[in-house]
This record gives structure tokens, C-alpha cells and sequence, in this order.
């Protein structure tokens, strides 16, 4: 029998190998993180790296072991901050595994270590005086008794994947003097801080939350509000709530440079027992409150702000953001006045995190492609170019560029898709085919390199993968169909563009046909399998199969709309029932492999369980891959040993039930 190691992978690199990019005050220079694996420790490490925008190589600015990542110049350009662990990886230090806040100079020197912090450091910002940093830390502020471990519970949303159990844990804002070190705690209380922003003077600061007790832990978790409070630790004063206005979700806040207005993301939210999918907006809201202004509106996209933040030009008059759609993901910009939307880049390529030179004439981003991993790109006067070439692990591989299509379906809907060819792929011969499902459901396939796909085709698979609907980059109408409402319409499109892929291309193998999705993806792999013996394997990872269960262990089930629109298990049992693909595993004959990460919280290990224990009782083929230590995300920050052995068992599988040419 082959040997799990004998399965090979192309070389696997860290989820996002150069990440935030923050241009000089002068606009010359660019500094970035840049991240790699080592193997030996089977860990990450990442360091702080400068490129001069006039031409040169990067040059490597922070050193040492552990993890440096959130550079930022000081105003004056002068200095530079960043956050490390590099102290906590010291086991003389008390406080190891905490994240601290580091400055050094901008021409080089020895750092020296700013905070020492409980809780650690998150989200450091330059006061725009350079006199202080804002950053956000954990306070604990719950109750255990003297000596024990145990953990008293007594909110709802006590756990978060890959954050884990933390209740009595609170978000809160704190800023240091960057010429003593001397720390205060700003803001206090229990509740959690969402987003921040310095007012242009440096006298204030914005910041999201609600600091009121919840009455309603739905309208609480989907409605905040906006204060203000003064660097001198004044009581915070209320400015907006965004309940008033059905503006919820709130996130991203961003202060205008003329002090006028506050920026932010969101979403209209009307009755939250039929709250359905609205696409995230851009909205401003003059600073001492008021009604609030969808900028993005017409544009009919939902706003990307996991990745980063809104950024406002310094005239005021223009914010940057990026946008997902069909495929690609973008900078854009709008205007605040007469709210016309314009691209800043339009290209075939995802973009993850950008700054922008103060004339507004230069940005720097990261983006990767389908076979480009993330690099660094500058966009400026002379047009658009890629100045940094780091991933020399994929210099010397042939990487296969997808082909685009698009399926009409039944319904007369266009739905997008995408095929990679094996590697020394023959005309005339035909090929087993894996269908890749996204995750979310409102995530999207397109224009980014993707590892598991490359890796697939290079074994001598074709990859097919879509955006039905559900997935976000096609607009609200999109989008909305299949909230609260999973496996009916999404799993059509999904068959639908399969069998018209089949149609188009003659060397896809349709008696030798593989599944597999991670997530939601995972939940759609279940679902297929128990309405369709069409897949000769099936490969489901961190999935969902009961929607019952998943309402109260889920980190996000006990909000209930993605999953049933506001629908509770006790009140509409039949519906959460025939949502779950565990109610139809009488009909799975498919070979399935379960593959789950014991951490995850946002679909949690009894899913699996649940699943495999019951096609076991039924005499089926089927096995279970369980990974310690890992959260839902172990696909992109998983350990690399981890990593490398999930992609492996996925090859394993279908290498045993797809017959290859």
C-alpha cells in the first residue's frame, strides 16, 4: 500500500507569504510583511521587509525568530512600529505566547519593545501627532475561583473559531506614550470593541460597540453603536446607534482628514425575523451623528473588509475599498459627494490589502492571480507592475491556468465557473474530474492561486469549480436566494454548470467523477451525495450535517439567519431536519472520507461525527481524518505538517475510488 508521504504536493507556502503593505509619509518607500514556513519547527515565521518604489530588491528589515507583522510609519516617517512575538518566544518570559508592541527606527537600528501587556497587543495605530499608539487588548473581566480552571459561562457568544472559549474576555481600546511606554486603558466594561479610528487631531477617538447590557442578544449581536471618547480618559459620549437607522453590522470605521465625518461598513437590516442577505455598504455619518449615507449602493456588490479596512483620501473627498466581483477582487474608490464609483485597478487578480500615497497617485497592494501566489503589485502614473518575486518555491513550475466559462441554467441564470486541465494533459484522452465547492455560502471561486487545485490538476485530475448562487460578486438578488434556505437552489446551479461543463468539454470523465468542499463546501458535498449517485468519492471537510445540533454548538448557529432566517430548532424542527444532509444518509452510497479539525468552532467535530458514526451503522464506505489543535482555517494557517497531510489524504481517497487514465 502506498505510503501517506508518498503522495506528493507542490510546495506548500504560508497562506499569504507578503501581506500589508504601508507606503512612506515621503511615498518612496513600502514596507511589508513577508512569511515562510519552517519545516523543522513546523511553524511560521515572518518579518518586516522595505522596498525603495524607485526600483531595487526588498530588503529585509526586522530579524529574529518568531512572528513580526502590522507595520506602520510614524507620521513623521521616522519611526516604525510593528508587533512581534519574539520576546514571548523566550521561556524565561512571563509573558510568552503574547503579542507586543516593537518600534525601531526607519533607517534601521535595534528595536526596543514598547508594551508589555497582559493580554497582548492587536491593531496598533499612529496617534497623527506620533505622541501615542492606539491598540486593542483582552481584559479579562469575568469570575473563577481561586485555583480552579473551570469557566463560568454566562453570555452567548462565549467562543469564536480559532479564538476558542473566552467568556469573561472583553475587546478594549488602550494607548501607549511612545515616549515612555506608559499604557492606559481607554475604554472598560463588558462589552467588546469592534473597530477604532484617531480623530485628524489626535484628541479623540471613535470606536464601535454597544455599551449597554443586551435585552435582545439578536438585536445586540446585529445592531451597534458609534462613541467617541478623549485621549484624556473621559467617559465616552454616544454619537449614533445604528438600530435608528436599520444600519447594522457596523465595522471598518474611518475618520475624514477635514474631522467631518465618520466612515464606516454595514448593512441595511430590516425585520430580523426575516432578515435575508444585503450586500455590505460603505456609509458616512457626519461626526456629531445623524442619518447615515450609503455611498455603494448602486454598485451592487458586497464591500470586502475582513481582509482590511476603509481608507479615506487626505482631501476628504474619496474612500477606498475593495470589492469581490465575479471572480476578481479590486480597489475601488468613491466619491463622497456625488457618490460615483470608479475602479482603481480592474484586472483579473485578487487583491487582499493596499495603502495609498497621500496625492492619491500611487498604490501599493497585494494581489495574487491563478497562478501568480500573493506578490507585491504598485499601481501609480506609468501604469501597473509587479515589484516583488518571492515565491521562488514556484519559479521553476509550470503552474495551469484555468479556463473561464459561463453555464445558463435551466432558470435562464448565468452561473460562473472555472476548469483546470490535468498537467500533460492529451487530446482524445478523457480524465477523472473533481467538483470543488467554496465555502461560506457567500464565498467566491475565481482569479487567486489556489495550492489544493494546482496540486489536484498536477496529479492528473481536471478541477472544476463554480460560483452558484449564494456566492457573493454578483449582487444582492444573487446572493439572497439561498439564505436561510441551504441545498435546494445553490446544489441545482451546482449540477446544472457540472453537467454543462460534461457538454463542453469532451475529456472530462462523467462515469469517473470525485466532490469535495470545505465548510459550507463540505455541507453542499453532503448534500449532493445524499440526493445523487453521480460522484464515485467524496471528500467533506470541517462540514455541517446536522442543522439541529449545529444551532447550539456552532460559534455563529445560535444567530440562526445564514442557516434558517431567524427559524429556531424548537419552534420549526421539520425545517432544520430536512436542511441537514444527515437526514437523507440512508441514501449515501458514495465512498465518503470526513476530514475535521478538533478546534473548530464554526462547524464543530460532532458534525463529523455524527455522520460518520451513522454510515458506519449502516455498513457504508467511509473513513475519518481527525486533526488536533486545529480551527476551521487549518486549510490556510493550519500547522504545515497538518496541512500537508490533509491534501494528502484527499489525493489518497481519490486515487482509491477514481479510475485514472
Amino acid at each position: 500500500m502506498k505510503k501517506l508521504e508518498d503522495y506528493p504536493i507542490l510546495p506548500l507556502l504560508p497562506s499569504q507569504p507578503i501581506a500589508d503593505p504601508q507606503i512612506s509619509p515621503d511615498g518612496d518607500k513600502v514596507l511589508f510583511t513577508y512569511s515562510k514556513i519552517n519545516f523543522k519547527k513546523d511553524s511560521y515565521e515572518s518579518n518586516v521587509w522595505q522596498l525603495n518604489l524607485d526600483g531595487g530588491e526588498p530588503k529585509q528589515f526586522t530579524s529574529g525568530i518568531g512572528r513580526d507583522s502590522n507595520p506602520r510609519w510614524s507620521p513623521d516617517g521616522k519611526h516604525v512600529l510593528f508587533l512581534s512575538d519574539r520576546a514571548a518566544l523566550s521561556q524565561e518570559n512571563e509573558e510568552k505566547g503574547k503579542t507586543q508592541l516593537w518600534v525601531m527606527p526607519s533607517f534601521g537600528g535595534e528595536a526596543r519593545s514598547l508594551t508589555r501587556v497582559e493580554g497582548g497587543v492587536q491593531n496598533p495605530e499612529w496617534a497623527p501627532d506620533g505622541k501615542s499608539i492606539l491598540f486593542f487588548s483582552k481584559v479579562f473581566m469575568g469570575e473563577k475561583a481561586e485555583g480552579s480552571d473551570a469557566m463560568i459561562i454566562r453570555r452567548v457568544d462565549y467562543k469564536w473559531d480559532g479564538r476558542g472559549v473566552f467568556d469573561g474576555e472583553r475587546t478594549h481600546l488602550f494607548a501607549v506614550s511612545f515616549e515612555d511606554g506608559k499604557v492606559s486603558q481607554l475604554t472598560d466594561g463588558h462589552y467588546d470593541v469592534l473597530s477604532a479610528a484617531w480623530s485628524p487631531d489626535g484628541r479623540d477617538i471613535a470606536f464601535v460597540t454597544d455599551m449597554d447590557p443586551p435585552t435582545d442578544i439578536m438585536r445586540a449581536h446585529y445592531f451597534q453603536k458609534i462613541y467617541t471618547v478623549s485621549i484624556d480618559e473621559v467617559e465616552p459620549s454616544l454619537v449614533w446607534k445604528g438600530e435608528k437607522w436599520d444600519v447594522g453590522r457596523v465595522n471598518s470605521l474611518a475618520w475624514s482628514p477635514d474631522g467631518r465625518y465618520l466612515a464606516f461598513s454595514g448593512n441595511v437590516i430590516g425585520d430580523l425575523d426575516e432578515d435575508i442577505y444585503k450586500n455590505n455598504c460603505v456609509w458616512v455619518i457626519p461626526i456629531e451623528g445623524g442619518r447615515p449615507i450609503n455611498l455603494t449602493e448602486s454598485l451592487d456588490r458586497s464591500i470586502r473588509t475582513w481582509t482590511m479596512g476603509l481608507i479615506w483620501s487626505q482631501d476628504s473627498k474619496k474612500i477606498y475599498f475593495t470589492v469581490p466581483n465575479k471572480g476578481s477582487t479590486n480597489i475601488y474608490k468613491v466619491d463622497v459627494d456625488t457618490k460615483n464609483i470608479e475602479s482603481v485597478t480592474d484586472e483579473k487578480f485578487s487583491v487582499s490589502r493596499f495603502s495609498i500615497e497621500d496625492s492619491g497617485s500611487k498604490v501599493v497592494f497585494v494581489a495574487t492571480d491563478n497562478v501568480t501566489p500573493h506578490e507585491l503589485w504598485v499601481k501609480n502614473e506609468v501604469g501597473l507592475m509587479k515589484v516583488t518575486n518571492v515565491n521562488k518555491e514556484y519559479h521553476e513550475i509550470s503552474l495551469i491556468e484555468p479556463e473561464e466559462f459561463w453555464a445558463k441554467t435551466s432558470e435562464g441564470l448565468d452561473i460562473h465557473g472555472w476548469i483546470v486541465k490535468p498537467a500533460n494533459f492529451e487530446e482524445g484522452v478523457k480524465y477523472p474530474t473533481i467538483l470543488e465547492i467554496h465555502g461560506g455560502p457567500h464565498g467566491m471561486c475565481g482569479y487567486s492561486f489556489n495550492h489544493e487545485y494546482q496540486t489536484l490538476a498536477n496529479h492528473g485530475y481536471v478541477v472544476l469549480y463554480t460560483n452558484p448562487r449564494a456566492s457573493t460578486g454578483y449582487g444582492e438578488a444573487f446572493a439572497a436566494p439561498v439564505y436561510g434556505l441551504w441545498g435546494v437552489l445553490d446544489s441545482k446551479d451546482i449540477m446544472e454548470a457540472l453537467d454543462y461543463a460534461i457538454g463542453r468539454y469532451k475529456f472530462i470523465d462523467e462515469d469517473n467523477l470525485g466532490v469535495t468542499g470545505l465548510s459550507y463546501g463540505g455541507y453542499m458535498t453532503n448534500w449532493l451525495i445524499g440526493h445523487t449517485n453521480r460522484f464515485k468519492a467524496a471528500v467533506s471537510r470541517n462540514s455541517l450535517t446536522n442543522m439541529y445540533s449545529a444551532w447550539g454548538t456552532s460559534d455563529i448557529g445560535w444567530m440562526g439567519h445564514e442557516i434558517s432566517r431567524a427559524k429556531t430548532p424548537w419552534k420549526d424542527t421539520q425545517f432544520y431536519l430536512e436542511q441537514s444532509p444527515i437526514h437523507y444518509i440512508e441514501n449515501i452510497e458514495t465512498p465518503l472520507l470526513l476530514t475535521h479539525c478538533e478546534e473548530d468552532h464554526r462547524c464543530p467535530m460532532e458534525q463529523s461525527e455524527q455522520l460518520y458514526t451513522g454510515l458506519k451503522r449502516l455498513g457504508r464506505e467511509v473513513e475519518f481524518v481527525r486533526f488536533p489543535g486545529e480551527s476551521h482555517v487549518m486549510i490556510g494557517i493550519g500547522t504545515p505538517r497538518h496541512r500537508t497531510e490533509r491534501l494528502r489524504h484527499i489525493l489518497r481517497w481519490f486515487d482509491r475510488y477514481l479510475d485514472k487514465a
